[in-house]
């Protein structure tokens, strides 16, 4: 028991000497709220599944900012996150964000989960209009982000009103 609790403060110790910049942390929050407002086909989640992963794709802050999300709770199911450094690497996951190291790579990511039920969520300028279906944006000074209704419509997900009117939506490549 002491070398679990050990080893447990010494991971919140180094979470806390390497915190991820606020704009991640930002961005980790609404990552964890958009699961709240989507729609996978009821296929998607087999009879006792409970865990929502969302997966991150390149190097960046995310994933050290969705550590404060790691085993929650969304829509009755446990968060995981899961870590992928190439496109070859990734594996089925809900939410795919896509970190913008990886921006130029956009084509072959979304050749990679096309017929998956997975939320592509982007980094970049554009990358809504490119094919992700959410894209983060900042205007003035505050984090928001773009919708690509008909490429979530063509992964059969539905993405409630109330998140689709925070957001601005975008028309993106068909």
């Amino acid at each position: 028991m002491m070398i679990v609790s050990c080893v447990g403060w010494s991971v919140r110790r180094a979470i806390a000497a390497n915190p991820a910049p606020p704009e991640y942390q930002v961005k980790a929050a609404f990552l964890y709220q958009f699961i709240k407002f989507i729609e996978w086909p009821a296929q998607t989640f087999s009879t006792g599944h409970d865990t929502v992963i969302i997966g991150v794709l390149g190097e960046g802050p995310m994933e050290r900012a969705l550590a404060a999300v790691q085993g929650k709770t969304a829509k009755g199911r446990t968060v995981a996150i899961e870590r992928y450094k190439t496109v070859a690497d990734l594996d089925y996951c809900h939410v795919l964000f896509i970190s913008s190291s990886m921006d130029d790579q956009l084509p072959a990511i979304l050749k990679r989960v096309k017929g998956w039920s997975a939320l592509t969520v982007g980094d970049v300028e554009g990358s809504a209009r490119r094919g992700a279906m959410i894209n983060f944006i900042t205007v003035e000074d505050a984090i928001r982000f773009e919708v690509n209704v008909g490429a979530a419509k063509r992964a059969n997900l539905r993405i409630s009103s109330e998140l689709l009117g925070l957001a601005q939506v975008v028309l993106g490549v068909p």
